[in-house]
């Protein structure tokens, strides 16, 4: 019998295929399989129950790793690498435990929109695990449902 994890939205904002994010890593799906949001809000929240493994000295990407060793890169922006970290701020460091709904991140989103893209993809790094993925395209708010994951 296979598991299923459901994925919370992590941002409040409109959810676009994965194809539509202008950068290859993500549009090719290079960096894993999932969604990206075209954010309105400002923070950024656990979409599970997890573990931080990651959060980019940049501060504009998080890695969450569940229980069931599924691995989660939430990237606010696209070439917001650039802005060396200027208008976000982390709550959480490598190591730590988070619920559902946790706030993790903060990103100043009218100052990331002024020098790169806010879309923020939230993917899958070990898409190996995924048996199938149910997209909700109508959540909209943080904690929605967003994703449906059955894993092999």
């Amino acid at each position: 019998m296979s598991k299923e994890i459901k994925l919370s939205l992590p941002i409040d904002g409109k959810i676009i295929p994965l194809t539509e994010v202008n950068d290859y890593l993500f549009n090719k799906k290079i960096m894993g399989e999932g969604i990206a949001v075209n954010p309105d809000g400002n923070f950024v929240y656990s979409p599970v129950d997890g573990e931080i493994n990651l959060v980019y000295d940049a501060k504009h990407a998080i890695g969450i790793k569940t229980e069931e060793g599924l691995q989660i890169l939430i990237h606010v922006g696209i070439d917001s690498v650039k802005l060396e970290s200027r208008g976000f701020a982390t709550y959480v460091k490598v190591g730590d435990k988070v619920s559902r709904g946790d706030k993790v991140l903060f990103f100043d989103k009218e100052f990331v929109e002024k020098k790169a893209s806010p879309v923020t993809p939230i993917v899958i790094t070990n898409p190996e695990l995924i048996e199938s993925l149910d997209v909700n395209y109508k959540a909209s708010k943080a904690g929605d449902l967003l994703l449906n994951i059955k894993l092999k």
